[in-house]
């Protein structure tokens, strides 16, 4: 029996932490002895960066589909194929979204992304990237109805394409993305209190909105706290954008973006904040939430996609068009402290329900290891 992870591809954001453990556990949980991974260069350093590639795999590295998206498109399907009819792959299992759809190989495919399936997350993308993601969105759900075996992360993922992109119930499985064991509570006597909002700096994201609320809750709650931004900036021009709010709202003094932050600086945010706002209306199941409610933050966040499905009671939820209603909720947070404590408390009993990726990662190996009994 030969396995194969389809990795070439250039994961960004929490998909960096999915593939790096997937990669690190199936070597540790599978009895298969011959285990391929299909990489590009960047991806390759990075799994080497992080010390998951055992003796137990045979890696390829393949540059084209590093390139971009539309030369990975072109290997992934009309390429790749070949490559694994002629290595002799049993399965191939692909957590980037996407699987080769002419394949005579037994695939299994990982949806982690769900953006691209509704309109609005196109808004304040320029053509060229409306356009790719919409011919990202058609091969995804093709490779989908054509894979063996789709994993979701969510249940609301699931009926989605069962619902909307024929996709056969009979083959979906459910897996609720792993919990990251190393983010812990790490509270202590927080002199400066702050709210929280982590997130990559995307158009899709919200920010515009959350800060519109921002403005407005310091009002209703009369009380001046700072809000700390933690994400890289990705898509410039809305960057731009989020400056020339924060001017108009004269709270430049109080919001402050700290880029891309380490791990350890991750968990010391999540476990001091007085609340952490997640605006983004397109989620599945969020890395960011599970991460938060790991440490136990008092969770605010949007009441669409997956968002209810992650956090459950864990969380104060709003619905991400309705500033006024934002505000409200992020300033009842604000003046509440009982109410804040007992999230805490909230997020750290649901982290506990939720599994880690070991567990994530045995469960998927006896999917891929089903496809070829």
């Amino acid at each position: 029996m030969k396995i194969a992870i389809h990795a070439a591809y250039n994961p960004t954001g929490g998909a960096i932490t999915q593939l790096v453990y997937m990669i690190k556990y199936i070597a540790l949980k599978s009895n298969v002895l011959d285990l391929i991974v299909y990489t590009t260069p960047n991806t390759y350093q990075l799994l080497i960066d992080e010390k998951v590639l055992s003796n137990k795999y045979e890696v390829q590295i393949c540059k084209t589909p590093g390139y971009s998206i539309i030369f990975r498109t072109f290997w992934e399907q009309l390429i790749f194929p070949f490559k694994l009819k002629y290595d002799k792959v049993d399965a191939i299992f692909c957590p980037g979204n996407i699987s080769p759809i002419f394949t005579k190989v037994k695939t299994v495919q990982w949806i982690g992304t769900i953006g691209p399936f509704f309109k609005d997350f196109y808004s304040n993308f320029n053509l060229l990237i409306k356009i790719k993601l919409y011919l990202n969105k058609i091969i995804m759900s093709l490779s989908a109805q054509h894979a063996d075996a789709v994993i979701f992360e969510s249940i609301f993922t699931k009926d989605l394409f069962i619902n909307n992109y024929k996709i056969k119930p009979e083959k979906t499985h459910v897996l609720n993305i792993g919990k990251d064991v190393f983010f812990n509570p790490n509270g202590s006597n927080n002199k400066n209190p702050f709210l929280l909002c982590v997130s990559h700096l995307y158009p899709y994201k919200n920010i515009l909105n959350m800060l519109e609320a921002y403005s407005k809750s310091l009002k209703m709650a009369g009380e001046k706290i700072d809000l700390i931004i933690a994400g890289s900036i990705d898509y410039k021009e809305y960057y731009f954008e989020i400056q020339k709010v924060i001017k108009r709202l004269s709270i430049g003094d109080n919001v402050h973006f700290l880029g891309k932050v380490s791990k350890k600086e991750l968990n010391d945010l999540y476990s001091n904040c007085e609340l952490m706002i997640f605006p983004s209306p397109f989620e599945n199941f969020a890395y960011t939430l599970v991460e938060a409610m790991s440490c136990g933050s008092p969770i605010i966040c949007s009441n669409t996609t997956a968002m209810p499905e992650t956090c459950q009671e864990a969380a104060i939820y709003f619905d991400p068009y309705d500033i006024e209603d934002m505000a409200r909720k992020i300033s009842l947070l604000i003046s509440d402290k009982d109410l804040r404590q007992s999230l805490r408390k909230k997020s750290i009993d649901r982290s506990l329900e939720l599994p880690d990726y070991s567990e994530v990662t045995i469960e998927t190996l006896k999917i891929i290891e089903s496809q070829i009994e």
